[in-house]
């Protein structure tokens, strides 16, 4: 990509209407753009990011033994009569069709899955098994804030395990528990905790949050140092005292990213989801679900992550793996360095951007920060002259190990690409 063709407006100064620090970030990154009052279009800069997100989230769930599906937006309202939930959810948003058909607006797929999986399963031989999908939801919020963090539309990865009894539910839980930790520790973020939380409209017996610890976050959770956490709901509000060890808990502030929880059978017996058990009998198969925020996780890696001069992204998430500038000089060598370098990187396979404008080096810089490769490679008269590129990095994740601030030119260059190959382990 040649950043000129980038279709993205980046904002000098801060943004207007942004009252978090990730959100004026994203906004002044041109990384969404706000299309109503809870919904973004997310630009190229922004849809990489989140690919990228639903890349770690898809490796980690078909690691667990998720099947991916995609259910519809919309649904019939019947599925939601069916369950019981469709005068009860007050973010329900629902429509009537021209033929006067009664339709709802998705906010989650738990009675969609069930009327699917009803046409799949017949016996317990075919359990366990999960199914999931990165779908867009949409919820009818009486408030929107902070970009991504709240909004009234969004991306959900969402999961459902169907299961024989509450044992096998409980190991396929932890699974999905552990699944979850590593896919926030390989976005990049440093602080989020699972706290045990109360089950809400979802139903069931058990449930936990991952929660960022931050400031800006609008839920309060409660911690203990012999390791209990929990959100308000489930504290007592006069004494807030650990209920594991009765020391006095630190309450803090959190973005919620992802919940699980375990259902029970709420959705299958309401629905009349049934198997043939190994008797004979007709029983309903016991549930899980598995949530997590895309577009949050984007935001909330802003959210903790961002410096004044923009995004730090680590090397799974970046929108771009390494941005190569090019600094005219009379000569005219630096820009035709800088495409040779772009050139054989992207023929390498490497996500690369190019920016040989005829800009203002500190224009250039500031564009980069934004963007937020995690490696940069600047092309100058003065690196030229020490037959050099001078190499800097945005994050910490790099491997540098014996590797120096700049790369030499070498033969065809060759010993430039073959160095960032390396650091990207290709």
């Amino acid at each position: 990509m040649r950043i000129e063709n980038l279709c993205v407006r980046r904002l000098i100064g801060d943004a207007a209407g942004a009252t978090t620090h990730g959100h004026k970030i994203a906004l002044k990154g041109g990384y969404i753009y706000q299309t109503f009052q809870g919904g973004y279009t997310l630009t190229p800069l922004g849809w990489r990011v989140v690919r990228n997100i639903e890349n770690i989230i898809r490796q980690e769930m078909d690691a667990i033994d998720g099947q991916e599906i995609l259910m519809p937006v919309v649904s019939g309202a019947d599925v939601w009569r069916e369950s019981g939930r469709y005068d009860t959810v007050d973010v329900l948003a629902k429509f009537k069709g021209r033929s006067g058909t009664d339709y709802v607006l998705n906010p989650t797929h738990e009675e969609v899955v069930v009327d699917f999986v009803k046409s799949v399963l017949e016996t317990y031989r075919q359990m366990p098994f999960m199914v999931y999908q990165i779908q867009t939801k949409f919820r009818d919020e009486l408030r929107a804030r902070a970009g991504l963090i709240r909004t009234r539309e969004f991306i959900m990865k969402d999961a459902y395990s169907f299961h024989e009894t509450y044992e096998d539910l409980e190991q396929y839980y932890n699974r999905c528990l552990d699944a979850y930790t590593r896919i926030f520790k390989r976005c990049g973020l440093k602080n989020v905790v699972d706290v045990l939380s109360s089950t809400g409209d979802m139903g069931g017996s058990v449930a936990h949050e991952f929660q960022l610890i931050n400031d800006m976050g609008e839920d309060t959770i409660y911690l203990c140092d012999c390791g209990y956490r929990t959100n308000k709901e489930l504290v007592d509000e006069d004494t807030e005292l650990c209920p594991k060890c009765g020391a006095k808990l630190n309450k803090v502030r959190g973005i919620e990213i992802g919940n699980i929880f375990q259902l029970g059978t709420k959705y299958s017996d309401s629905m009349n989801l049934t198997y043939a058990a190994p008797d004979g009998e007709a029983k309903h198969p016991i549930m899980g679900c598995y949530g997590i925020g895309v577009g949050r996780t984007m935001a909330a890696i802003m959210e903790e992550s961002a410096d004044d001069k923009g995004p730090v992204w680590n090397m799974a998430t970046a929108p771009f793996a390494v941005h190569v500038i090019g600094l005219a000089d009379k000569e005219g060598k630096t820009l035709p360095m800088a495409e040779k370098i772009y050139n054989d990187l992207k023929s390498a396979g490497v996500e690369v951007i190019l920016d040989n404008r005829d800009a203002r080096a500190g224009e250039k810089f500031a564009d980069a920060d934004l963007i937020a490769a995690p490696i940069r490679l600047i092309v100058s008269a003065k690196n030229l002259a020490n037959n050099a590129i001078e190499v800097k990095y945005r994050v910490n994740d790099v491997d540098t190990t014996d590797m120096e601030t700049s790369f030499g030119l070498g033969t065809y260059m060759s010993e430039t690409v073959d160095a960032i190959l390396k650091l990207l382990g290709k």
